[in-house]
């Protein structure tokens, strides 16, 4: 067992901007339990009151002296010190996305409401009486859930520590959900943007064009899309590893890597980039340097609906982004017959139970992903996006070369990828 000194202080600057000590004990199992206040601004008064709470058996607090929420708020979600995200971290794969979000939480719905309360004041009814409130300012309900889930964790962690007998919003459930439907790009919408005249579709943009067309045709997030290098462009397929977002270039949200296979066309049209950006980021206006900017890649595509017909009041109502090529590609990958394993393996969609089958998915499979994706873009014929000669008519027959084996990067292997 370790040997610790009765408590621990250090500093915190509390909301108001003021720097206060605040204080860690131990517990008989040799638990870390606080951080509390001291109220008190300076180390030597600090360590006289927490030596009199010691001798009078209450360094650890009771309900008489109680941090407020804002005061144990306080360190939470930081993404290098909070000592939560540390806990978790050890356990579970988690991203400054995450913490980022419930940060925001916290100092903008949290911190308002709750933050003058004693931890152990905090009940029931006042958690009702903030789901009330949020919905007189017309949140939606699954917004307010967002909030509540950062809320029910730090209570949840507040019992963890022994700072309160019990969460006060233990079997409390949560709004209804009220998330409004997405009505995803339907198919003849799609072949109106990436089948025929691109350039009067896209004005004449082929980095919009063919990032929209990778991200319909693989249900890759925005960020991996924006995150493809040339390095990363084979004949058949590209290697999905990484993403760019507003913290850089960095692991996917899932940490999951693999294969995604891609038709002909689309191929050429990305070989076309990489030829201008090397093996830097694929989808770039300075050589590769560093990607375009996502809302560059979403006015676009607004722009294209708008080209293809579709009113600024219907791409509203139906909710139309980009995240939404990743529902209209799994649509269609189930549709194609795709097994939902299979499908999963493709967009990256995870799950504790399928983790084994992402890791060891055939890649022969991928016939069935590609023959969705030449579906997808055969009405009648193939075009290149950005021009090119005009693939085989629907219905030719299409010569099957033999198998060939191609290298995965990072992965120190060969593999081979059969055709159907």
């Amino acid at each position: 067992m370790k040997i610790h000194n009765d408590f621990t202080l250090y500093w915190r600057v509390i909301p108001s901007g003021k720097r206060v000590v605040y204080y860690y004990a131990y517990d008989g199992a040799d638990n870390r339990l606080g951080g509390w206040s001291t109220g008190e601004t300076t180390l030597t008064a600090a360590r006289l009151k927490c030596n009199r709470l010691l001798r009078e058996g209450k360094l650890i607090p009771n309900s008489g002296f109680m941090p407020t929420f804002a005061e144990y708020a306080q360190g939470w979600w930081e993404w290098e010190s909070c000592a939560y995200l540390k806990k978790r971290r050890k356990r579970y794969s988690l991203t400054q996305t995450y913490a980022d979000n419930n940060k925001k939480n916290l100092k903008n719905q949290l911190l308002p409401y709750f933050g003058n309360m004693p931890v152990d004041r905090i009940t029931r009814d006042d958690v009702e009486s903030w789901f009330d409130d949020l919905i007189e300012k017309d949140y939606q309900n699954t917004t307010i859930n967002g909030y509540y889930g950062t809320l029910k964790t730090m209570l949840i962690e507040a019992v963890a520590r022994k700072i309160i007998p019990r969460d006060p919003t233990e079997n409390m459930g949560r709004l209804v959900n009220d998330r409004r439907e997405i009505k995803i790009i339907t198919r003849e919408e799609f072949r109106k943007l990436f089948v025929g005249d691109w350039k009067r579709v896209w004005d004449n943009d082929r980095i919009s064009c063919a990032a929209n067309k990778l991200a319909a045709l693989t249900g890759m997030r925005a960020s991996e899309v924006l995150g493809l290098r040339g390095g990363f462009v084979y004949e058949e397929h590209i290697y999905l590893c990484k993403q760019y977002d507003e913290y850089g270039y960095r692991d996917t949200k899932t940490k999951d890597i693999h294969n995604i296979p891609l038709p002909e066309n689309l191929i050429k049209d990305l070989k076309e980039l990489k030829r201008m950006n090397g093996d830097g980021f694929v989808f770039s206006l300075d050589g590769g340097a560093t990607p375009v900017c996502r809302k560059t890649m979403y006015q676009d595509f607004h722009r294209a609906l708008r080209n293809i017909g579709l009113s600024d009041d219907e791409i509203a109502d139906r909710h139309l982004h980009l995240h939404g090529w990743r529902h209209f590609f799994n649509t269609e990958l189930l549709k194609g017959g795709l097994t939902i394993p299979q499908a999963q393996a493709v967009t990256g969609h995870k799950s504790d139970r399928m983790t084994e089958w992402y890791c060891h998915f055939d890649p022969s499979e991928f016939a069935k992903a590609k023959e969705v994706q030449e579906n997808l873009l055969l009405p009648e014929v193939k075009h290149n996006a950005f021009g090119g000669k005009p693939g085989r008519k629907a219905g030719k027959p299409e010569r099957k070369p033999e198998g060939r084996i191609i290298p995965l990067a990072g992965r120190g292997k060969a593999l081979a990828l059969k055709r159907a």
